[in-house]
C-alpha cells in the first residue's frame, strides 16, 4: 500500500487481505451464471474485476462481506465474479465496453445489459445501484426504447440521463442537456447533483455554472466536494499539455475561480505537481520545502504524500532528511501503517539501518492489526536487513 499526493487532494488506497464474502459468487464461469439465471428467472450481477485492481480488493473487503449486502444480492441476483483479463472475461469486457475497474454489470439471462456502475462504492451507494437495476422503469434498455418511441417527459429524461451516466455513456451529455433545458431552474438539489455528474471539462457549460453558483453548490454538497470537482477540471485542462503551461495564466485561473482564501493554496498545490511532472527536481524540492513551512497544519496524509514522493524521486541527502521529518510528523498526527512504511523507506534510503528496521517492523505490526496487505513492506524489510 502506498499513499500518493495528487494536487491538493489525497487518496488513500488500502488493499485488504482476503475476506470471506457474504455474497455467494460463481467464480469465473459465465455459462453457469447464465444457466442459473434462466432457471431462476432473475438478473445476473457481474463483479468485473482484475487481480491488480486495488478498489476491487476494497470492495471484497468492505462491501461484499456485509451481511445485508449479501442477503440482498443472494436473493435478487445470480452473482458472478469475472476476471476481465482471463477466459470469458476478455469477451465480456469488449462486449459491454468495460472502461474501468471494478465495473458492475447487471445483465439478463440473454446477455442484455440492463444496468451498470463503476468504481469503488460504499454500501449505501452499492445497494442503491442494485435497487435501480431491479426497477424496470430505470433499466437502460427500457429507457432507451421509451425515448425512441417519443417519451420526452421530465421523469424519463432524468432517469435516462442517470442511467447513461452510470454506464459512462457519452450520450448522457445529450440527454442531460435536453432534460436541463426543460427545467425552470438548475439550482434545485436534484438538478445541481445532475450538473455535477455531467461536468466533464474545464470551461464547459456545466463547469461554468458550478463556478458561477459555487456558493449554492457548497451549501448543498460541502466545500470539499464542490472545490474538488472544479479543481479536477482545471487540473485536467492544465495537465493536458503541461509542457506549454503559462504559469501566470494558470495562476489567474485559480485567482478568478476561487476566493483569495483558497486560490493561493490551490495554486501552490498545482505548482508543486507542475514541477514534479516536468522532472525539475531542484525547483520541486525547494517549492516543497517552502510549501511545508507555509502550511504548518498539513494533514497526516498530505505530509506522507510529499515524503513518499521524495523517497521515490529525490536522492539529495539534505532533502531526504526533510522528507523524514515530514513523515515523522505524519506519524505523530496519525500513527498508521502507511506513514510508518514511508518513514522506514526514507531511513533505508539514507542507510540508517536501525531506524529503518524500527519503523518497518512497526508498519508490519500495524498492517496486521488493520488487516492490510504488507507484502511491499516485507520486501523492504529484507532489503533493510542487508544494510551493513
Amino acid at each position: 500500500m502506498r499513499i500518493f499526493l495528487v494536487y491538493f487532494l489525497f487518496c488513500q488506497l488500502v488493499i485488504g487481505q482476503k475476506e470471506e464474502l457474504a455474497i455467494n459468487f460463481i467464480d469465473n464461469d459465465l455459462n453457469a451464471a447464465l444457466d442459473q439465471a434462466k432457471k431462476d428467472q432473475i438478473l445476473i450481477f457481474i463483479d468485473a474485476y482484475t487481480t491488480w485492481c486495488g478498489p476491487c480488493k476494497m470492495m471484497d473487503r468492505d462491501v461484499f462481506t456485509d451481511s445485508a449486502v449479501g442477503q440482498f444480492f443472494n436473493t435478487n441476483f445470480v452473482n458472478l465474479k469475472l476476471d476481465m483479463e482471463k477466459g470469458s472475461g476478455i469477451g465480456v469486457a469488449q462486449k459491454y465496453q468495460v472502461r474501468g475497474y471494478p465495473s458492475f454489470l447487471f445483465i439478463n439471462a440473454e446477455g442484455v445489459l440492463i444496468h451498470q456502475g463503476i468504481g469503488y462504492q460504499p454500501v449505501p451507494a452499492f445497494m442503491g445501484m442494485a435497487t435501480v437495476a431491479l426497477d424496470p422503469s430505470k433499466q437502460l434498455p427500457a429507457l432507451e426504447k421509451a425515448y425512441r418511441n417519443g417519451d420526452k417527459s421530465e421523469d424519463l429524461l432524468y432517469n435516462y440521463t442517470n442511467a447513461l451516466i452510470e454506464a459512462h455513456d457519452e450520450k448522457s451529455k445529450v440527454i442531460g442537456k435536453e432534460y436541463l433545458a426543460s427545467q425552470p431552474s438548475w439550482t434545485t438539489r436534484k438538478n445541481m447533483e445532475l450538473v455535477g455528474q455531467l461536468v466533464s471539462e474545464y470551461d464547459d457549460l456545466y463547469y461554468n455554472f458550478i463556478v458561477e453558483k459555487r456558493h449554492l453548490f457548497i451549501k448543498e454538497f460541502g466545500e470539499g466536494r464542490v472545490d474538488g470537482a472544479i479543481l479536477r477540471q482545471i487540473e485536467n485542462h492544465l495537465f493536458t499539455n503541461i509542457e506549454k503551461v503559462d504559469m501566470e495564466k494558470a495562476k489567474q485561473i485559480y485567482v478568478q475561480t476561487f476566493p483569495s482564501s483558497k486560490a493561493g493554496v490551490y495554486f501552490d498545490n498545482f505548482e508543486l505537481d507542475y514541477y514534479d511532472a516536468l522532472g525539475k527536481k531542484d525547483i520541486y524540492v525547494d517549492k516543497a520545502r517552502r510549501y511545508v513551512k507555509r502550511y504548518p497544519n498539513l494533514s497526516s496524509i498530505a505530509l506522507n504524500g510529499l515524503a513518499w514522493n521524495f523517497y521515490e524521486k529525490i536522492d539529495d541527502k539534505k532533502a531526504l532528511k526533510w522528507a523524514a521529518k515530514w513523515a515523522q510528523k505524519s506519524v505523530d498526527l496519525e500513527d498508521a501503517y502507511f506513514n510508518n512504511d514511508t518513514l522506514a523507506a526514507l531511513y533505508y534510503k539514507q542507510n540508517n539501518k536501525k531506524k529503518a528496521l524500527k519503523y518497518a517492523l512497526k508498519a508490519i505490526e500495524l498492517a496486521k492489526a488493520e488487516g492490510s496487505d504488507f507484502s511491499e513492506t516485507s520486501a523492504l524489510l529484507e532489503q533493510i536487513e542487508q544494510l551493513p
